[in-house]
């Protein structure tokens, strides 16, 4: 037996019914909305035949929870019929017909879910469910406590079992029937599934030594009253399964009224079916819950897309329920019953009889109150609300007036319907003058177009609007800045526009005047010579004047700046002058930039007087002076050298001038026009003529003279060695350059050195002075220094360079307002980049111990520093040097 419930009809006419009472809820549209889509189909597979208490109830159950289902539901119901048939002999041919159906069916349209009812219809499935389909998802609804074990082999299957409350009727029993201490099962044969019946007896088992329980074992309906009429005041009875006439199984309705009758005790039942036919009552399964919670099962897998996601569930969705005509019987009072009881055959009362019309009545009644009350509620809300918005009006008004920014308010018309006093005082007129106006009628129509435009333009794109505006006033020119909001009517439509005037005049001028300040000290800072940077704990370079930008460039990307290209890592120096609030200073750092030295020195101090975790780092480039201050220590040692020298000169001069003296006094004792020679040679027994005579055959006249020459020559050389190393006085004077340039040749023609492998007599000395040359104010030792240094670089340049025939080229002569010095050599030259360096400090390409890299460099500061001059070389590879000294004929500015 089958049937198709179309519930779709049933539901859209809910539906239709809903909507023209009140309107469709949102539920409703919900479910409507599911129209759309392909129903869900469901084959219910019942145990039981239509008609059958249990399986009715179910089947209510299951359509009426489909019905309230968003997505339409399609119900397919097979019986199974075993309450008819299992007795049948021909019963397996009609099993065998019925699965041959629902296999056409299944393949002719495969259902999305299988809600198999009671044990039957579980049984039935699990022995041909590879026939139907072995991925078809399962709900099983049964009676029982756990998911049974041949449902198992399914893939997937959940479940949702009612447990009787077998041990609840019983004590309840007990309760109401104090007196009774055995109780006498009936029907325990009659329960189709072994499951509920060992349920039965382990509940009941559990109530010992409360309750004897006797199970009556024959099914027969003779032989069950023959045994009630038997039990005492002391028994109850417990009716599980229905019992059989002639070997046929009795509907409820036909063994309920007379197993009641026959027994003097009460009759407590579990299922629905039994009531009202004898029974008290007991812990009820309602089967209507049950098909309910399964129907909501089969949608919720249905919704999950599996069966996995849905648990089995137990659920107790029985209740008490009681036969009124029963309880009379046995004289139990209904208020010794369980509270929520539902109690059965109760006589009707006149409520009972006329409920609908009484309830009707109430309800109109109840309305008519509650529209009073919300009408009265109404009354004093609206009462409220006007007070209050009195009260916003005033203070709306209030806070207006005393604003002193210019306010005011048009309407779409672009008339002005409202000002606060400051606006008044901002136009110059009164409110009476501005309401009703527009700004055609108050500003010149070019400043009226420029309002009206921005008017329009608010009024089309809403919702605020905020420009500044130029507006020429008596007292000069003012910034004014416009905020407008367009404000809406009790309808939701644009009433007009609101705005608020600001004179920010004195704000721009502020700004600037802070923008020009910061702009002052960036400059400032930017002027500084020294890189200066902000860094805080993390290392990231808060700010960096131009210096520093351009002196310690940055990668891109970097996550901290204390790894500096310019100087490394700071982070330890940085944290300790943040954390303990001093100054640091860190040792100078020199360095190689460029072919040059760069010598910096670096001090971290912290920004500790604005509260911030920063410090300042200051980076010095002194070169300059680190190179001066080693200038200076070199020139204390030549100085200290030209000291020497000097004691030594003095030294010198002394047996010096002996010899030159004893020389003379030879020559004069040896001449012999010389009387007192004649008289002491005649003494001597010898003429002075034979004495002469010998002198001139021995040459002793040219030795004598060679001697005096000699001793001249010492005496010239000592003599320009203290004067070289005489300290230069402030005082200038006019010095002939010619004879400075002499006087250096003569220094060097003396120095000779066999370690620096050069010997300048050996050198082809070519002087093409000029004898015209005026006299140059300057430092004649300072520029007799400067000569020295250069004749002796080349003597040496040329040595090194094992020059062939070394030629040394000496010229003075005049430039304009310039006096010019060259020192030129055929030596082996200098690259380009050495060209470059030559005057730099620590520069030189002598070999290790032969130079210190300082002479080129205290020749230019002499030249440039001191005597405002000029000092420049021309030099190739292969093509010699030529060092080219220009000073001033007529010096304009002070020495240094």
């Amino acid at each position: 037996m089958s049937r198709i419930v179309p519930n779709l009809p049933a539901r859209a006419a809910i539906w239709l019914l809903i909507a023209l009472l009140g309107g469709l809820t949102p539920a409703a549209l919900a479910a409507e909305d599911g129209k759309g889509r392909r129903p869900y189909r469901v084959l219910v597979l019942h145990s039981f035949s239509h008609g059958v208490f249990r399986t009715d109830g179910l089947s209510r159950g299951i359509t009426e929870q489909f019905n309230k289902s968003p997505r339409p539901i399609q119900e397919i119901v097979e019986y199974l019929d075993v309450s008819i048939l299992e007795k049948s002999p021909e019963y397996g041919a009609y099993l065998d017909g019925k699965r041959d159906s629902i296999r056409a069916l299944i393949a002719s349209e495969p259902p999305d879910a299988i809600l198999l009812t009671d044990w039957k219809a579980k049984d039935f499935w699990v022995q041909n469910y590879q026939t139907f389909g072995p991925d078809l998802p399962v709900v099983f609804c049964g009676v029982g406590d756990s998911l049974p074990d041949d449902l198992r082999v399914l893939k997937r299957v959940t479940c949702v079992l009612e447990r009787p409350g077998f041990s609840e009727a019983m004590l309840e029993a007990s309760r109401l029937f104090p007196e009774a201490g055995k109780v006498l099962v009936v029907g325990d044969k009659g329960l189709h599934s072994q499951t509920v019946r060992e349920m039965l007896h382990k509940d009941l088992s559990n109530l010992s030594p409360r309750l004897a329980v006797e199970y009556l074992d024959d099914m027969e309906i003779s032989a069950i009253e023959k045994r009630l009429s038997q039990l005492g005041p002391d028994w109850v009875v417990y009716v599980v399964g229905r019992p059989e006439q002639n070997g046929k199984v009795m509907l409820q309705s036909e063994a309920s009224p007379r197993i009641s009758a026959a027994s003097p005790v009460p009759v407590f039942i579990t299922w629905a079916s039994w009531m009202g036919y004898g029974p008290v009552g007991g812990k009820i399964i309602v089967p209507e819950e049950q098909g309910k919670a399964a129907a909501k099962l089969v949608l919720d897998m249905l919704d999950a897309g599996s069966s996995s996601g849905v648990p089995p569930r137990i659920e107790a969705n029985g209740r008490f329920m009681f036969d009124h005509n029963a309880l009379v019987r046995f004289n139990i009072d209904e208020t010794r019953l369980p509270l929520g009881s539902m109690v059965i055959n109760r006589p009707v009362s006149i409520l009972d009889s006329y409920r609908h019309l009484v309830w009707t009545y109430v309800a109109i009644m109840v309305l008519l109150a509650a529209t009073c009350g919300i009408l009265a509620l109404h009354v004093a809300s609206r009462r409220r609300l006007q007070n209050k918005l009195g009260e916003q009006v005033n203070f709306v008004g209030s806070l207006m007036e005393a604003m002193p920014t210019p306010v005011f308010y048009k309407g779409v018309d672009g008339k002005y319907l409202g000002c606060n006093p400051a606006f008044e005082d901002f136009m110059g007129m009164t409110r009476e003058q501005l309401i009703g106006h527009t700004v055609y009628d108050l500003y010149p129509e070019p400043e009226a177009d420029i309002y009206k435009a921005k008017d329009d333009a608010l009024f089309a794109a809403g919702p605020v609007q905020i420009y500044e505006y130029e507006k020429v006033t008596p007292s000069g020119p003012r910034q004014i800045r416009f905020h407008k909001a367009l404000y809406h009517g009790a309808d939701g439509k644009t009433a007009g526009l609101v705005g608020v005037i600001a004179d920010i005049t004195d704000l721009r001028r502020a700004e600037r005047e802070l923008e020009n300040t910061r702009n002052y000290l960036q400059a400032i800072i930017d002027s500084s010579p020294s890189a200066m940077l902000c860094m805080d704990t993390e290392g990231r370079i808060t700010h960096a004047n131009a210096r520093a930008r351009s002196s310690c460039v940055l990668a891109p990307g970097r996550d901290s700046a204390f790894n500096l290209p310019c100087v490394g890592d700071l982070s330890a120096q940085v944290r300790a002058s943040i954390s303990e609030g001093k100054l640091v200073s860190m040792p100078r750092r020199i360095s190689q930039e460029g072919g040059r030295t760069k010598v910096e020195d670096v001090i971290i101090y912290p920004l500790a007087s604005l509260g911030l975790s920063e410090a300042v780092v200051r980076i010095d480039d002194v070169s300059e002076q680190h190179r001066l201050q080693e200038v200076l220590i070199q020139s204390e040692k030549m100085m200290s050298v030209g000291g020497l020298a000097a004691g030594m000169a003095h030294e010198i001069n002394n047996p010096l001038g002996g010899v030159m003296q004893s020389a003379q006094v030879i020559a004069n004792r040896l001449r012999p026009e010389l009387e007192v020679n004649r008289r002491a040679a005649e003494l001597a027994g010898c003429s002075m003529d034979h004495v002469a005579s010998y002198l001139r055959l021995r040459e002793i006249y040219p030795l004598l003279e060679n001697l005096r020459d000699s001793a001249k020559r010492a005496a010239g050389i000592v003599s320009n060695m203290l004067e070289f190393s005489r300290r230069s006085t402030s005082a200038w004077l006019p010095a002939d350059l010619n004879d400075i340039v002499e006087k250096s040749l003569s220094l060097c023609q003396q120095d000779y050195n066999f370690s620096k492998h050069y010997d300048f007599k050996k050198i082809n000395i070519v002087k093409e002075l000029d004898p015209d040359s005026p006299f140059v104010p300057c430092s004649p030792s300072q520029i007799q220094q400067v000569l020295f240094n250069l004749m002796r670089n080349a003597a040496q340049a040329m040595s090194q360079g094992q020059t062939p025939e070394p030629v040394l080229v000496l010229r003075t002569r005049v430039e304009g307002d310039w006096a010019v010095i060259e020192v030129e050599d055929n030596g082996p030259g200098m690259e380009e980049s050495v060209r470059r360096k030559v005057f730099e400090p620590f520069f030189t390409t002598k070999s290790p111990g032969l130079g210190t890299g300082l002479g080129l460099s205290v020749s230019y500061f002499i030249v440039r520093e001191n005597h405002r001059g000029e000092f420049d070389v021309v030099s190739a590879p292969g093509e010699g040097a030529r060092f080219i000294l220009r000073l001033p004929l007529h010096p304009k500015k002070e020495r240094r």
